[in-house]
């Protein structure tokens, strides 16, 4: 009769074995667990990244916004100084164009009569 087929590695091999697992299991659980520190940790950095970016921009277009009503705000004094200044010169105009008339007729004065 043949020996039987020897299935398992006798306990003197097979403890060689085990720390060797032990040591890559634990290997690769650090691996692991610093790959998961380092993935969470670039997640919280890219969503604090994110959160400045949308900060900025909202500056960014409150500040914008404002500037806007500033320069609409001096366009319409500007304008309205315009039109002042032209209704301004008109009354001066008109003025002038009344006292040079004025100068150049006689007056009449309904109670006394005319006067040269």
């Amino acid at each position: 009769m043949t020996p039987p087929i020897q299935q398992f590695r006798r306990p003197e091999e097979a403890m060689t074995v085990y720390p060797i697992a032990v040591t890559v299991f634990a290997a690769l659980a650090v691996a692991g667990g610093v790959t998961w520190w380092r993935l969470r940790r670039l997640q919280h950095l890219i969503r604090k990244e994110r959160a400045a970016v949308r900060l900025t921009e909202g500056a960014h277009h409150r500040d914008m916004e404002a500037f806007k009503r500033r320069i609409r705000a001096a366009a319409a004094e500007q304008k309205a100084a315009a039109a002042l200044f032209d209704e301004l010169a008109l009354l001066a105009e008109a003025e002038d164009i009344v006292t040079a008339e004025l100068a150049r007729t006689t007056h009449h004065n309904p109670q006394e009569g005319d006067t040269p």
